[in-house]
């Protein structure tokens, strides 16, 4: 029960009931073409990513692999050159002895090599590298904070660290190198930047000269086995010091072969531009999978301002992407479609009222009447793209509907941790329904656990409208529990926050509030981890309401918090820059964009816009706030989102102190 779906013929489901329902928690399930047993391998022989790169690249050999956009267009290497250079650079590393080994935490025996650069070509050489020769690869990125990169280098004690010129300086800015004393240079560096490294104790290498050295001494490939471990990946998360996720070559390997039975339907024949953060699982999971297939990947050229012209040059069949930046897609394409008048847009406005009605209906993403009038929307995208993924965070719905008819194709949504490597559950192409989950991945089954304190449990009624109807529903609602060889082995050197997560029967505690839908998909409904209590003894669920914010007309992004001891909550709201200015206008308001977020008149029409919107969407007295303060810069310029562009609570909290501090004070007067 729960979500709504019209018009899907009743074999279309995501999941089936695998164990009945135990006290406290709802049934335990499955996709429903693996319930017997989860998927762990893509095909026979290939039990990890060595098997599977070398598969590839034997039936591959002569195909474009990778490129990199050199002069004024993309070069690409073909599957046997990028495994040639993998072979010489993983020698090099081994005859120079970068690789220092460690057996610091429950004889887990692994090689570690540091990354940290943005998206490029030598960043997926050296991975391949690694799995070739049984290195545990360390990516780092520059939004883990200043103080997060030393706590990790203290808690690995890398010595080998290959890097961009452009990482160098928050490597000069770690107080503390630990172990730290090689560095591998991706770019060349400026005699002053080489000389402040060089007096900081470190040893600088060329890649180029790794690969040379490696070439006239190949070293012969390692044994690799499911349990090594591939990657520690350190997520920033949303509060204190980062957790790095100790994952193996099985949990990938597990996560690959669901990736190719999902409805994405990736092969040989796809182009993808790489440019979301390679540190990140979701990105690396996509380039894995696209290797595997024989497909083609570019590099974008670490320029966000460039995004648009990589795109246009490479022309991807398929892109990947985050709510945010799809958001921006949409405010962008949805102004330009503002200014169409007369006859143009009243035949606009038929094809959006269409599709959409085909859309949510029968899951029809193409109409050959209208789709001549998004032409120059698809071509945004390059004009060949044939499937959208998005994941990461939920999208809204609007948001996802619109750009499904508009490009003219599915959008996926896909859901996954760090700790479950990146895929556990994903859409199809025949569910109309847009923003939710989707169903388990062929590699994982789960289970909703009871969140008594939320009032969240597996035998909820829900009262639903219906017109001027009111209908009850049971629905299960809980915490979403994950289980399945895509789950991390834990966190490194951290068995106490390891057990925050993962219990005693290995299910991954997820802390995201989900309930099951009609189709045995899920949808997420609330967050666990990030609830607060006001002084009244309320508990308030951040993340929900400011989903609800961000739909708040002139909204561009939004952070809620709460002190116990206030009884209500505040608000950060970043403004959408043309909104504030076509209000004042009308108000016959002067002054630039950062004086208008400070004007009462201005701050008092947001309330009234949060507080109709906020009823509209059931948000009860205390989740809509009365006391807000608008922020003129986007949270990423502030430092307040993660790489994939989630929201740090503690770091926005440190950065609005002063801010928060004062709305507080207005109440009090």
């Amino acid at each position: 029960m729960g979500c709504q779906v019209s018009n899907i013929s009743t074999y279309m489901s995501y999941s089936t009931k695998v164990q009945e329902a135990k006290q406290g928690q709802s049934e335990i399930r499955r996709n429903v073409k693996y319930t017997n047993q989860l998927l762990t391998i893509p095909e026979q022989g290939v039990m990890n990513l060595q098997d599977l790169f070398l598969k590839s690249a034997d039936k591959y050999a002569f195909k474009q692999c990778l490129g990199s956009f050199i002069g004024n267009d993309f070069s690409f290497m073909t599957y046997s050159q990028v495994q040639e250079e993998a072979i010489y650079l993983g020698s090099g590393i081994k005859t120079w002895g970068l690789a220092n080994e460690v057996n610091e935490y429950m004889n887990y025996k692994m090689k570690l090599i540091g990354v940290f650069g943005k998206n490029r070509r030598e960043w997926v050489i050296l991975d391949i590298a690694n799995i070739l020769y049984g290195y545990t690869m360390v990516p780092f990125y520059d939004t883990l904070g200043p103080d997060s990169i030393p706590f990790i280098l203290g808690q690995t004690n890398i010595e080998t660290m290959f890097l961009s010129a452009d990482a160098t300086k928050s490597i000069l800015k770690c107080k503390e190198k630990y172990k730290l004393q090689n560095l591998v240079l991706f770019d060349q560096l400026t005699e002053e930047l080489e000389r402040e490294l060089k007096n900081k104790g470190y040893k600088l290498f060329r890649y180029e000269d790794v690969v040379q050295n490696g070439k006239s001494q190949i070293q012969p490939l390692t044994q690799i086995y499911p349990e090594t471990i591939y990657t520690i990946c350190y997520t920033s998360g949303t509060t204190g010091n980062p957790k790095g996720a100790l994952i193996t070559h099985a949990n990938f390997v597990s996560a690959v072969a669901s990736t190719q039975v999902t409805d994405a339907q990736i092969n040989e024949n796809d182009v993808h531009l790489s440019y979301l953060p390679l540190p990140h699982v979701m990105e690396r999971l996509i380039i894995i999978s696209l290797l595997y297939v024989g497909a083609q990947i570019g590099f974008y050229r670490g320029d966000p301002n460039l995004l648009k012209e990589d795109i246009l040059k490479l022309r991807p069949t398929i892109f990947v992407s985050v709510p945010r930046l799809y958001n921006k897609f949409y405010d962008g394409i949805k102004a330009k479609m503002a200014e169409v008048t007369c006859l143009k847009k009243a035949f606009l406005d038929q094809a959006i009222k269409s599709k959409l009605s085909s859309l949510r209906s029968q899951a029809t993403y193409t109409n050959s009447l209208y789709d001549k009038v998004f032409e120059g929307v698809k071509q945004l995208f390059g004009g060949r793209c044939r499937l959208m993924i998005t994941g990461s965070a939920p999208i809204q719905q609007d948001v996802i509907d619109f750009l499904k008819i508009a490009v003219c194709c599915p959008i996926l949504e896909g859901y996954g941790q760090t700790e479950s490597s990146a895929l556990s559950f994903s859409t199809a192409r025949w569910d109309p329904v847009s923003s939710h989950l989707g169903g388990p991945a062929a590699n994982t089954e789960f289970k909703l656990v009871d969140v008594p304190e939320m009032n969240y449990t597996a035998n909820d009624i829900i009262t639903i409208h219906k017109g001027e109807k009111e209908e009850k529903l049971a629905i299960s609602r809980g915490e979403i529990c994950l289980r399945g060889p895509g789950v991390f082995v834990g966190y490194y050197k951290d068995p106490q926050k390891t057990a925050e997560v993962l219990d005693s029967e290995g299910w991954l505690h997820t802390g995201d509030i989900g309930m099951i839908t009609e189709q045995g998909g899920v949808k997420i409904i609330d967050r666990k981890k990030n609830i607060f209590k006001l002084s009244q003894g309320e508990y308030i669920a951040p993340e929900k309401i400011e989903s609800i914010y961000n739909r708040v007309q002139g909204v561009a992004e939004s952070f809620v918090y709460g002190d116990s001891l206030q009884n209500q909550i505040v608000a950060i709201i970043v403004p959408q820059y043309d909104y504030i200015q076509k209000q004042a206008t009308s108000m016959q308001i002067q002054g630039g964009f950062e004086e208008l977020c400070q004007n009462q008149k201005i701050i008092n029409l947001f309330k009234q816009n949060i507080e109709a919107f906020g009823k509209q969407n059931q948000l009860n007295s205390l989740e809509i706030t009365k006391l807000i303060y608008l922020e003129p810069q986007p949270l990423q310029n502030l430092g307040c989102l993660t790489s994939t562009l989630k929201l740090q609570r503690h770091i926005a909290k440190q950065v609005f102190a002063k801010q928060i501090e004062n709305l507080y004070k207005q109440e009090v007067q």
